[in-house]
């Protein structure tokens, strides 16, 4: 009943500390575990019947930042950040790749992980438009 609330609770705590807004360093990841104890919630409880926070929930949350962090990547550039792209692209390639090693067996999640590669592409059109345009270091990219 309540998992897309969830989802979209977790993608903006994950989100808010990856800009660096709480007292974390800019751009990790808080694990479920973490997010779990920021937010005061169980986590994977399988044993009793409560509130908490699945492995599923986590991960579509993922995917969603990845989908926020492409559009933060042509916003960046808008405003005149060109090194915010760079940082963003490094991060959703790693989370990719995350992704890429699980098995995944629930249609929704396996749905929404491959769309990641749509947002990989428009992170990676960016850094590409970046480096052609000479407004990034060559060996940044």
């Amino acid at each position: 009943m309540w998992t897309r609330h969830t989802q979209e609770t977790i993608r903006a705590l994950i989100f808010g500390v990856w800009l660096g807004v709480y007292d974390r360093e800019q751009g990790t990841l808080l694990t479920i575990k973490e997010v779990g104890s920021f937010m005061n919630v169980a986590v994977e409880v399988k044993d009793r019947d409560e509130f908490h926070i699945t492995t599923e929930e986590y991960l579509l949350a993922l995917t969603d930042l990845i989908e926020e962090l492409a559009r933060l990547a042509v916003n960046s550039v808008t405003l005149g950040d060109n090194q915010r792209p760079l940082q963003i692209s490094k991060f959703v390639k790693e989370l990719h790749a995350g992704f890429q090693i699980l098995n995944m067996k629930n249609d929704v999640l396996r749905r929404k992980s491959d769309g990641i590669k749509y947002s990989v592409k428009k992170i990676e059109d960016v850094v590409y438009d970046l480096s052609l345009r000479n407004l990034i270091p060559r060996n940044a990219s």
